[in-house]
Order: structure tokens, then sequence, then C-alpha cells
């Protein structure tokens, strides 16, 4: 990470006038421009969804694909991230949290990256051809995978923190994520809580955590939705929308997140690893694998 770099991601956050902001975002996309992505089956898009799911993600701010993670590839996760640590980064990025008593203080518990993108599994997930063509044309230039994230998050918590309270995300200048639920997620086990179209609304742009009430009576109750899923549940999201995920009330749950964007993220520390013939396309996976 550079300090440009970083002044930029600051700097970028501080535009709240939509059509400037659209305006730069769009001359950026021109630049980079698309790449020809070959659909050879995907696990999650039906070749003529393509243009639904985009469609979706531009006006709604998301979609729900058309298949899940399959249980065996849920399992295959699972049972990898029993191998691998976690650690409540809100407190200490050192220290390994127990999954099977962690401190009552504890809200999330974050696998790291270079954990992750070790387990080929994953990293084919994050490199589905129908989700990399539907992400291209939402963001109208070839995506880059900018981050992939897994946590747990812990039930029975006094009250919401952090990302458990309505937000934006501004990472870059146009950018989605792919969520999967690796557990089975109902209305107590912490759903992920999105409002409807707000991704493209004028009102409350300013970057903070807003509560229940201001979204409540700013968007309205029938466009927050909550999604509720089996595990292998997944869905495409523009997090700049209003969002956040549910304090979990008695299950905990485990989520894996694959965040795609038009550029690096400016706070991020990459450090691409060596992979031996991983096929993937170089310039998504940059920041992931060492060329």
């Amino acid at each position: 990470m550079t300090l440009d770099k970083k002044i930029g991601f600051f700097l970028m956050r501080k535009i709240t006038n939509k059509r400037i902001m659209d305006m730069i975002t769009n001359m950026k996309a021109r630049r980079i421009g698309k790449t020809n992505i070959q659909n050879n089956g995907s696990l999650f898009v039906e070749e003529n969804r393509k243009e639904f799911h985009v469609a979706n993600l531009a006006n709604d701010g998301y979609s729900v694909l058309d298949h899940k993670l399959s249980p065996e590839k849920v399992k295959a996760i699972v049972d990898y991230s029993e191998q691998i640590k976690c650690y409540d980064t809100y407190h200490s990025e050192t220290k390994p949290i127990d999954l099977k008593n962690p401190p009552p203080d504890a809200h999330v518990a974050n696998f790291r990256r270079e954990d992750l993108i070790k387990f080929k599994p994953i990293l084919d997930i994050a490199n589905d051809p129908g989700i990399l063509q539907v992400v291209q044309e939402f963001l109208g230039a070839k995506p880059t995978i900018s981050n992939i994230n897994m946590w747990w998050s812990f039930g029975g918590r006094k009250q919401a923190e952090h990302a458990q309270l309505f937000h934006r995300d501004l990472d870059d200048w146009r950018f989605c994520k792919l969520f999967i639920y690796l557990t089975d997620v109902g209305e107590k086990s912490g759903p992920h809580v999105y409002v409807r179209k707000t991704s493209q609304s004028p009102l409350f742009r300013k970057i903070r955590r807003y509560s229940d009430h201001e979204v409540e009576i700013t968007f309205g109750k029938d466009n927050i939705l909550r999604f509720t899923d089996t595990r292998g549940g997944a869905f495409i999201v523009d997090t700049y929308g209003f969002h956040k995920g549910l304090l979990p009330e008695v299950d905990n749950r485990l989520l894996l997140q694959i965040q795609y964007s038009l550029h690096p993220i400016g706070i991020e520390k990459y450090e691409p690893i060596k992979i031996n013939n991983p096929g993937y396309n170089k310039y998504i996976n940059r920041l992931l694998i060492q060329d």
C-alpha cells in the first residue's frame, strides 16, 4: 500500500455528490476496459440469466444467484476452516480465537486472507466464470479480486457492533461482493440485511454508521430485506447500498465473502502467493497470486 493510494482512498470517500462519483467511476472503467471471459460452466449462474443478475445488481443493488454451493463443497471449506486460525481483529490481530470458547466480548472472528487463498476450492469459487461475467458487466470493466474474507459471527451478544449496524461500504469507485452462507442462516442466526435500491440513492452518502430508525424512516421498512437461507445459499451485493449483518441471537454464522472491484483497495496490504499452475486469469488474480 503506497501513500498515494492511501490518500486517494480517503479522498474518494469524501465525495458525496452522486453525479460526480458516477462520472469519475465510468471514466475509470472505460480506461481499464473489458476482457473475454469464457463460461465453461458456472456453479452459480445459468448461462441465460447473466443479464438478469446484472440488471438486479444495477437497479436493486443485489441478486440471489441461481444455484447454491453444493453441500460437498460447503463441507470441504468448513473442514478446511478447522485447520486454520481465526482472529477477533477488533481486539487483537495476533491472538487466535478459540472457536469452542470465544471471549464474551468477541462478536466476530476473521480468517486471514493468505490462508484462504491457499485453498483451491475457495479460489475456484472466486474465479467462477458465471460470477466473473456478471461482475464484469456490472463494473463496466474487467474485475479485480480485491479481497477474500471468511468469518464467524457469534450469537448471544448483548448489542450490535461495527458492521452489525447499518452502513455503506466505499472500498473503491465501483465494487460488489459475493456472499456464501456456510451455515444455515435463519432469522435468529444473523442474516445479511440489505436496503433495496440504496446503492443508487443520493441520500445519506456520508460514510458512518446509521441507526435502524434513520434507515427505516428514510427508505421505508418494505425495502429492508433479510437474506435467510440454508448453507450454500449465494447472493451478490453492491454493498455501497445500505446493509448490515444482523446480530445473531442464538446460532453462530459462518460466511464466505469475495470482493470484486475496479482497483486494489487503497488501505489493503497485498502479499500475493506462489501457486503452481493455477489456471486463472492473471490480471483478475494479480493481488492474490504471484505471476
